[in-house]
């Protein structure tokens, strides 16, 4: 699928941003309370330590007001997004965060009432002690479960906002280890002490039997008053459904001669769902990302221009005339609408997807390869000797990439780009592509060795690497290899590596290396080659950059943080 490059992030409507922003007050909350749990692995003292500063913050009169108004806000616009819903049809990640989502309540006000409620009721002082003495061990299971639920519906939001956003990529399966070990720490954290006050009899009761009746008349209370606005949202939900199927109706045609015929209200990405006609929407129909926009053919003179925030959208990818998002746009008469990308990719051979089809975007290694000295070399030869020497660099520069896990993007002329990274994860593929300018070296000898005949003052190769996040795409493919045609890489990180080879003729070197790539593996960039800052063109600041005479330094550092099982000389054999 094709995603939005979101390094200026772009923003939903304003209802949006002021969900987004009560949601990542109540994790840092929630996330602070479950570190808090963590630190009973430690100890009870190190638990009262570090509630005493949260307390410092969430009790203060700033945090309570940020906290219990995002808890509020947070809550009123989900159940009114809910019952403002034009189907139930979502897809299922969508589904678990609404569902969790309004089962979070029922078990919150319980763990509200037991604390805060009973602070402000009876002054009580709530430490772990007393939170802990209650809890454990007949509350336990409930507590897990309240837990779980916080910390899943909170992750589900964080990684479908955060997805669009390149650095993510990067640290996502770390974050997952977090994510889930988290939840884990806190739970055994919490328990563990509990176990420890109920061996030593340190329990202490947070309130009388007389209070906990009262607070138990609470609990029931506020419960009743949630499940009364949940009924309400359900009821209003069906009314909506009921009072539409009565109205005027309009014509929706999709392509394939697929159609639907709806009453105005819902959004198109809400009628494509009730009618099983699939459009891409990667942030959960936001605003945040143009994968749902879609060509309207017939009726864009009936529509209502853009709201702000498919504006900015419309206006960040560049939209023609007549594009629209189908997650903003709400027909009122008869369309005929054409989506711009496939959400679900074609099949490209049997058991295969392309996911490349529409455009994706991901970390890769590019690396570019230049014959230094062709031009001159091939002046007062015959034509068959300049297309031998160039179909034998060619060649030998083609396996050692491919033997590396590297892709041939295109060969021009006597230049070749290359992508690592495709099929691999990125810590691989820049290893790959690192051990791929050493066997270009080698392969670089065994051409002159059996060239030496006739080009006397051999071939010299120049190597620009680089690495970060590329659009990777099929251009111009019409039939063909799907797999290995038309693939291609756009983007700064293409324009860079392009650079960097271009430099090594100024520095008469064998490659230029970003000094990233090396730190991203944690390899000394001083060992292998000279590292300096080399001012880019198109760049604000210089990038630093390592430079390589040979790769007999390199060499060693690769095979002593990874032995390899064939060695170079017999691969470039």
């Amino acid at each position: 699928m094709s995603e939005v490059s979101d390094r200026q992030a772009l923003h939903g409507s304003r209802t949006q941003q002021i969900r987004l922003i009560s949601g990542l007050i109540l994790f840092v909350f929630a996330l602070t309370h479950f570190l808090n749990h963590a630190i009973g692995n430690v100890s009870l003292q190190a638990m009262l330590y570090v509630q005493d500063l949260r307390y410092a913050v969430w009790h203060s009169w700033l945090g309570t007001a940020l906290l219990y108004g995002a808890l509020i806000v947070h809550s009123a616009m989900a159940l009114w997004k809910t019952a403002r819903r034009r189907t139930w049809k979502m897809p299922a990640w969508e589904a678990l965060q609404l569902g969790l989502g309004l089962a979070i309540p029922f078990l919150l006000l319980i763990h509200v009432t037991r604390t805060r409620i009973n602070e402000w009721a009876f002054s009580a002082s709530v430490d772990y002690t007393s939170v802990i003495s209650i809890m454990w061990p007949g509350a336990f299971l409930q507590q897990t479960i309240l837990m779980l639920l916080v910390w899943i519906h909170s992750c589900i939001g964080l990684h479908f906002w955060l997805r669009l956003k390149p650095w993510y990529q990067h640290m996502r399966m770390g974050l997952l280890v977090v994510a889930i070990a988290l939840p884990i720490a806190a739970t055994t954290g919490w328990t563990q002490v509990g176990r420890i006050l109920t061996v030593t009899d340190q329990t202490k009761p947070g309130y009388s039997a007389e209070q906990s009746a009262i607070l138990s008349a609470y609990e029931n209370w506020l419960m009743l008053g949630f499940a009364g606005l949940l009924s309400m949202t359900v009821l209003a939900f069906a009314l909506r459904t009921a009072v539409s199927q009565s109205g005027r109706r309009v014509q929706i045609h999709f392509p394939n001669g697929k159609s639907a015929r709806v009453v105005p209200g819902p959004t198109l990405l809400e009628i494509s769902r009730t009618n099983r006609v699939p459009i891409e929407s990667v942030c959960g129909g936001r605003a945040r990302c143009s994968t749902c926009r879609v060509l309207v053919m017939e009726g864009i003179d009936d529509t209502d221009p853009p709201t702000a925030a498919e504006a900015r959208v419309l206006e960040r990818i560049g939209a023609g005339k007549g594009v629209r998002l189908a997650c903003q746009l709400r027909p009122r008469k008869n369309m005929r609408v054409h989506p711009l990308l496939s959400a679900h990719p074609q099949p490209t051979e049997p058991g295969t997807l392309d996911r490349y089809r529409w455009g994706v975007e991901q970390p890769v290694a590019v690396m570019f390869i230049d014959l230094r000295g062709f031009t001159r070399l091939s002046e007062n030869r015959l034509p068959y000797d300049v297309v031998f020497i160039l179909n034998r660099y060619v060649k030998g520069v083609t396996r050692v990439i491919n033997q590396n896990g590297g892709l041939v993007d295109k060969v021009m002329g006597d230049g070749v780009m290359a992508l690592f990274g495709i099929n691999v994860d990125h810590a691989t593929a820049l290893r790959n592509a690192l051990m791929a300018i050493v066997e270009l070296e080698q392969e670089m000898k065994l051409i002159n060795e059996e060239l030496k005949s006739q080009v006397a003052t051999g071939l010299r190769f120049g190597i620009g690497l680089h690495a970060g996040p590329a659009i990777i795409g099929r251009v111009g493919l019409e039939g063909g290899n799907i797999l290995e045609s038309g693939l291609t890489a756009l983007g700064d990180t293409v324009n860079v590596a392009s650079r960097l080879e271009t430099a090594t003729k100024a520095h008469n070197a064998f490659a230029i290396i970003s000094t990233s790539i090396l730190r991203q593996l944690g390899l000394s960039e001083t060992v292998i080659g000279r590292t300096q800052q080399l001012a880019v063109r198109g760049r604000e600041r210089p990038l630093s950059v390592t430079i390589l005479d040979g790769t007999e330094n390199l060499q060693s550092v690769l095979l002593a943080t990874e032995p390899r099982p064939t060695s170079i000389k017999s691969k470039a054999g």
